[in-house]
């Protein structure tokens, strides 16, 4: 299965988008990447020079059409989406997928480029689509162009400050050198998407400094054993190059940045490894507040803080868990230095063990609480068991220097728009930022949607009807059922037996149905307590039961990795929605319950 990467890599439409109407024909013209310096005698990032480092302009790698079409493609998207991801993977780059979407003049032609797209890019992720599954894509296709209207301009340099926050945070994407390229082994060994595009503050070559980083999770409120051994192993990691990676966090995760940067205060930052967190919203809502020494340390010492979500994106617990998948793409090599039976780091080995990662835990003492999850790892044997906090050479690769280079910041200045070689004319017709009402909310919290966004939109200047305007309904309302399913006629069709939720998918529905009888959000988590709680019982397990012992009993296991497959491919085909981080039941199968 290939991944979105290499095809946007291979595309041979690089592009730049010039206007015509709201959306772009695409026109030959070069990419522009960032320069980068070789790595010099000294850097402003040593914890020698912080105060240099505190006066130093934003790193900022320049965006090319395709990362900036994916960051809008974001702007779009409550979170990882699959059927983007499977759109952009049939259209080849995200550029012609942004131009397809938001071209809602382009009538039965569009559509039918649209639909081809999106089941040529399911068919490339090993799947088949049915009716079911397109009429999803059509609901989600129909958000995604109400979101873009939401955007805060139109104009693509004021949508680049934007999206970078006035250039204190920086954009990549596949296409960059700095772009983690194992990232999109969750494309390729999940049926979950990768990030469409990662923002970050800091240096981006950190991303890139190790070929096989070392990831240290953990329970928030661990002991002083969990964060020696968290520590420990970060500073001895660091002190051989490796890049390590964690979650930014109280307890395991802070004791991890801090030791990765105890290496470079011993050894100095031309051998020592960097540290890389990763957040799961956007980066001006980074936390908690309380470890702000802690980031502003990663920054000045040559690492950096991600997130695959636009700014001001409000993270919210089910984001923690998708976040969890990207530290173990990252990674190389995961190590739990410290859990409970229900932290979120058993979440990120789950995630590890999915994607081939090695994953090991740390032992501890059997009547401490915050040890039950580590054991229980290395009794399940999900996990090898983390014999000694001097044993790096055993769980990592050999030692090398890591690969940064030091960021000269005329190099990464924007480009004069004055010159005809970088000169780039705007996606989408020119609306001022300042039109823009300060206190509108869906500005604040891109997965809000107003109910009436149309209205403060009327004297735009943008060309493509608008959601809800009289010439886009009377095309809406004269495409037929028939039309649609013509649309779809010359694609490959599925057997019928997708069109039913299968026995796995079954057991998950009535995990749903039972959160809502409890009067439960159906949440990722509470569905998976539900999956994992015997019906008979009643009642949640215990925090010293361990969940795949019940389900065990039933023959089957559950996790979360197991779990969010199934709800994707459910989501895909149409079964659920989720909305608010809470999943819904769509359409005829939130009846079964009452047919039976």
């Amino acid at each position: 299965m290939m991944s979105d990467h290499s095809e946007t890599m291979n595309s041979s439409e690089p592009g730049q988008i010039t206007a015509t109407g709201a959306i772009a024909q695409i026109s030959d013209g070069p990419t522009t990447t960032a320069s980068m310096n070789p790595p010099a005698a000294s850097s402003p990032y040593g914890p020698s020079n912080t105060a240099a480092s505190s006066e130093e302009a934003a790193v900022n790698p320049l965006i090319d059409e395709d990362t900036l079409a994916r960051a809008i493609l974001t702007f779009c998207i409550d979170s990882a989406d699959a059927l983007l991801f499977a759109t952009i993977k049939g259209a080849g780059n995200a550029v012609t997928a942004l131009r397809l979407i938001a071209d809602e003049q382009g009538g039965t032609s569009n559509r039918n480029k649209l639909d081809e797209m999106f089941a040529l890019g399911t068919a490339k992720w090993g799947r088949k689509v049915n009716a079911r599954g397109m009429g999803s894509f059509h609901h989600g296709l129909q958000r995604w162009r109400e979101r873009l209207h939401q955007l805060p301009s139109d104009d693509m340099d004021e949508l680049k400050t934007w999206f970078t926050e006035n250039g204190s945070q920086w954009i990549i994407g596949p296409s960059s050198p700095y772009w983690p390229n194992q990232i999109d082994d969750l494309s390729i060994r999940k049926d979950w998407a990768s990030p469409l595009c990662l923002w970050g503050i800091g240096n981006p070559t950190a991303l890139t400094s190790c070929p096989q980083p070392l990831a240290i999770v953990g329970s928030r409120g661990a002991d002083d054993y969990g964060r020696y051994v968290a520590r420990t192993i970060a500073k001895k990691a660091a002190e051989q190059g490796h890049l390590v990676v964690s979650g930014g966090a109280f307890g395991i995760d802070a004791a991890a940045h801090w030791g990765a940067m105890d290496a470079m205060s011993g050894i100095g930052e031309n051998e020592s490894g960097r540290t890389v967190a990763v957040f799961a919203g956007g980066l001006n809502h980074i936390g908690p507040e309380r470890n702000q020494p802690l980031f502003d340390r990663i920054k000045a010492n040559g690492g950096a803080l991600i997130s695959e979500l636009c700014p001001n994106t409000i993270p919210e617990a089910r984001r923690f868990l998708l976040r969890n998948r990207i530290i173990a793409a990252l990674a190389s090599t995961v190590v739990v230095a410290q859990a409970r039976s229900r932290s979120g780091a058993l979440n990120t080995a789950n995630w590890a063990a999915e994607l081939g990662r090695e994953v090991y835990a740390a032992p501890g003492n059997i009547n401490i609480p915050g040890n039950t999850g580590c054991n229980w790892l290395i009794r399940d044997h999900r996990a090898s068991i983390l014999t000694s906090v001097n044993a790096i050479s055993e769980i990592c690769h050999e030692r090398h220097a890591p690969k940064v280079m030091h960021i000269d910041n005329k190099a990464l200045s924007k480009p004069d728009s004055g010159t005809a070689e970088n000169q780039t004319k705007p996606m989408i017709a020119h609306r001022p930022i300042s039109t823009r009402k300060e206190n509108d909310e869906s500005f604040d919290h891109p997965q809000r949607q107003p109910d009436d966004s149309n209205a403060e939109r009327t004297d735009t200047t943008l060309q493509v009807p608008l959601p809800g305007n009289t010439a886009a309904s009377q095309h809406s309302q004269g495409d037929t059922a028939t039309q649609r399913r013509a649309s779809v006629q010359p694609l490959p069709q599925p057997s019928t037996s997708k069109s039913k939720p299968t026995a796995k998918q079954q057991k998950v529905l009535t995990a749903i149905r039972r959160c809502r009888r409890r009067g439960n959000a159906a949440t990722h988590e509470a569905i998976l307590s539900m999956l994992s709680t015997p019906r008979s019982s009643g009642k949640r397990q215990s925090e010293t039961q361990n969940p795949n012992d019940a389900a065990k009993q039933r023959g089957e296991s559950w996790n979360i990795g197991k779990l969010e497959s199934e709800l994707g491919e459910m989501e895909l085909y149409g079964i659920i929605r989720t909305k608010s981080g809470t999943v819904q039941i769509v359409g005829d199968h939130a009846m079964n319950r009452k047919n039976r």
